[in-house]
C-alpha cells in the first residue's frame, strides 16, 4: 500500500488513519475495562461497579464511533485523490497502451479495485484492535489471574485459526482456478443454449448445445462435491472449536478451583482468541483482495505516459510536420523514417491499405502516440515540448467511430466551443449535414449521426490543426462528399490545416493533397 505510485494519494490520509487506529484501540480497551467492572460486580455487589462499567461502555462506544468517522473520512479523501490520479494518468497514456488494457480491465481499475481498497483502508484500523491489541491484553489478564495454565483455554481458537489461515488459503490456491473455470463453463454453456437457441434450431444444433450444457452441469456438480469433501470435515471441526462451549469447558477445567470472580474472568477473557477467529472465515479476505487491487493499480500507474513540456506558447505560423518518424507495434514496424510537411489552408488525405500505420500516424500527429524515432513539429517545435494545454488548443483530434458523451447534443458540441450560442451550434450541425434538436440525447442517435456530431466539433473548434480518422465511414457518398467540401471551405477560409485518414479513394480525390502509405519500408509519397 505504501508503494511509491500510490503514496501521493495515501500519505495525506495517514494522520487520520493513525488517529482512527488509536481511537479503535482505546475503544477496545475501554470495553475490556467495562467487562472487568462487571467481573468486579460479581464479587462486590455495588452500584459503583455498575456505573463504572456503564461509563466505560459509553466511552468505548464513543471512541468506536470516532474511530469509524476518522478512518472513513480519511479513506474518502484517499479514494477521491486516487481516482483523480488514475484519471490524470489515464488521459496521458499512449493509445497503444490503452488498447492493451481493455474496457473491462479499466473499469475494474477505476471502480472495483478502488472500492476494494476502500474496504481495506477503512476497516483495517478496527481489525488491528480486534486481532492484536484486545487479544494480547486479554491473554495478559488471564495469565495474571490464573497463571500459565490459562493458556490452555486458547487452544480451540488457535487450532481453528490454523485452519482458516493455512488450510483454507492452500486449498483455495490449489483448486480456485479450476473451480472458476467450471463456473465459467456452465455459464457459457447456459448462455449458448438459452440465448442462442433460435440459431441452434435453425442449424439443427440444439441437441449439441444441450449436450454441452448437460456436460458442464455434471462437471460443476462433481467439482463442487469434490471440493466440499476436501474441506467439509475440517471446516466442521473448526466451527465446533469456535463455539463458546468448547472454550468454556477448558476454562472451567483450568479455573474451577478459584473464587467466583477469577472463574468469571477466566470464562469471559478466554474468548480472546475465539472471537477474532470467528472473523477469519471471511473477515480478512479483504486484506488479500486489497493487496491484489493495490498491485494492479500500482502497475497501471507505473505505465509510461506521454511526456508534456513547459512551453506555454509558440511563435509564428502553426505549421505541421513529421520528420524521420518510425513507429513499432508489437515488434512490427508500421512507420519507417516517414517525413512529410502538411500544407496549410488545405485538406490532406492519408490513404493506404489496412495495417500500414495511417491511424498510428494521425495519433502521433496529435501527440497521443510516442514515436520510437523522429519528431512531430508544430511551428518547428517538437510537439512533446509543448504544455499539454497548449497542445490541445492547437490540435483537435477526432477519432474514428461515433463515441459521444451520455448527455445532450448541445453539451457534446460544447466540448469544442464552450461559449458558442445555439445558433452557432446549429450552424455547425448543418455543415456536418445533420439536423437534430440540441436537447436530444446524443446516445440515442444512430451511428452516422453520432459520427457527424464529432465532425460538427471541427467547425466549432479554434484549433488551427484538425485531425480526423475516417470521418465519413458511416455515411453515404452524398453526405460524405458534402462534408468534405464544407471542410475544404473551412480550411481555406479560416486558415486551417486539416488531415484526415480515409479508405475512400473517391473521397480522397476531393482533398487538396494526399499522403499514400504503402508499408513500413516506404516513407510515404505525396500525390
Amino acid at each position: 500500500m505504501t508503494d511509491s505510485s500510490l503514496a501521493p494519494a495515501l500519505k495525506p490520509a495517514f494522520p487520520k488513519l493513525f488517529a482512527g487506529t488509536l481511537a479503535a484501540v482505546f475503544s477496545g480497551l475501554a470495553i475490556l475495562t467495562a467487562l472487568w467492572g462487571m467481573i468486579q460486580l460479581i464479587g462486590y455487589l455495588s452500584s459503583y461497579w455498575v456505573i463504572f462499567s456503564a461509563v466505560f461502555w459509553i466511552v468505548g462506544a464513543a471512541l468506536a464511533a470516532l474511530a469509524s468517522w476518522l478512518v472513513h473520512n480519511a479513506e474518502a479523501g484517499f479514494s477521491a485523490r486516487l481516482r483523480r490520479q488514475i484519471a490524470h494518468h489515464l488521459i496521458r497514456l499512449p493509445t497503444t497502451t490503452l488498447s492493451k488494457q481493455g474496457d473491462q480491465s479499466l473499469k475494474r481499475l477505476v471502480s472495483d479495485d478502488i472500492a476494494t481498497l476502500h474496504h481495506m483502508v477503512a476497516h483495517l484500523p478496527s481489525e488491528i484492535a480486534i486481532f492484536a491489541v484486545i487479544p494480547l491484553v486479554s491473554i495478559v489478564l488471564l495469565i495474571a489471574l490464573v497463571g500459565p495454565m490459562a493458556l490452555w483455554v486458547l487452544l480451540p481458537g488457535a487450532i481453528a485459526s490454523l485452519y482458516y489461515l493455512i488450510i483454507v488459503p492452500h486449498v483455495s490456491k490449489r483448486d480456485g482456478a479450476a473451480r472458476m473455470q467450471v463456473m465459467l463453463d456452465i455459464i457459457g454453456s447456459a448462455d449458448d443454449y438459452a440465448r442462442g437457441i433460435r440459431d441452434n434450431r435453425i442449424y439443427g444444433q440444439q441437441s449439441g448445445a444441450l449436450t454441452a450444457y448437460t456436460q458442464s452441469a455434471q462437471n460443476f456438480t462433481q467439482n463442487m462435491v469434490s471440493w466440499v469433501s476436501k474441506v467439509a470435515t475440517l471446516a466442521a471441526v473448526a466451527t465446533a472449536l469456535l463455539q463458546a462451549v468448547a472454550t468454556f469447558a477448558i476454562a472451567y477445567l483450568v479455573a474451577y478451583q478459584y473464587d467466583s470472580m477469577t472463574l468469571a474472568a477466566t470464562l469471559f477473557f478466554s474468548l480472546a482468541i475465539v472471537t477474532p477467529s470467528l472473523r477469519l472465515g471471511h473477515g480478512l479476505d479483504y486484506v488479500a483482495a486489497g493487496r491484489a487491487a493495490a498491485t494492479r493499480l500500482s502497475a497501471f500507474l507505473k505505465e509510461p505516459v506521454i511526456s508534456s513540456g513547459n512551453l506555454q506558447q509558440i511563435e509564428g505560423d502553426v505549421t505541421l510536420e513529421i520528420v524521420n518518424a518510425s513507429f513499432v507495434i508489437e515488434n512490427q514496424k508500421v512507420l519507417d523514417r516517414l517525413s512529410y510537411s502538411f500544407p496549410k489552408n488545405s485538406i490532406t488525405a492519408i490513404t493506404g491499405p489496412s495495417g500500414v500505420g495511417k491511424t498510428t500516424l494521425l495519433r502521433a500527429l496529435a501527440g497521443l502516440a510516442v514515436l520510437q524515432e523522429g519528431v512531430v513539429q508544430l511551428a518547428k517545435t517538437d510537439i512533446l515540448q509543448l504544455h499539454e494545454k497548449l497542445r490541445h488548443e492547437k490540435v483537435l483530434f477526432i477519432p474514428q467511430g461515433g463515441d459521444v458523451l451520455p448527455t445532450t447534443v448541445r453539451e457534446n458540441l460544447s466540448l469544442s466551443a464552450v461559449n458558442a450560442n445555439d445558433a452557432q451550434l446549429e450552424q455547425a450541425l448543418l455543415k456536418a449535414q445533420l439536423k437534430v434538436d440540441l436537447n436530444a440525447d446524443a446516445t440515442l442517435l444512430s451511428g452516422g449521426e453520432k459520427q457527424r456530431i464529432g465532425i460538427a466539433r471541427a467547425f466549432l473548434s479554434s484549433a488551427p490543426i484538425i485531425l480526423l480518422d475516417e470521418p465519413t465511414s458511416a455515411l453515404d457518398q452524398t453526405n460524405a462528399t458534402k462534408i468534405i467540401l464544407e471542410l475544404s471551405d473551412l480550411a481555406k477560409n479560416q486558415n486551417k490545416t486539416i488531415v484526415m485518414v480515409t479508405h475512400d479513394l473517391a473521397l480522397a480525390a476531393h482533398a487538396d493533397s494526399r499522403l499514400v502509405l504503402n508499408g513500413p519500408t516506404d516513407s510515404g509519397k505525396s500525390l
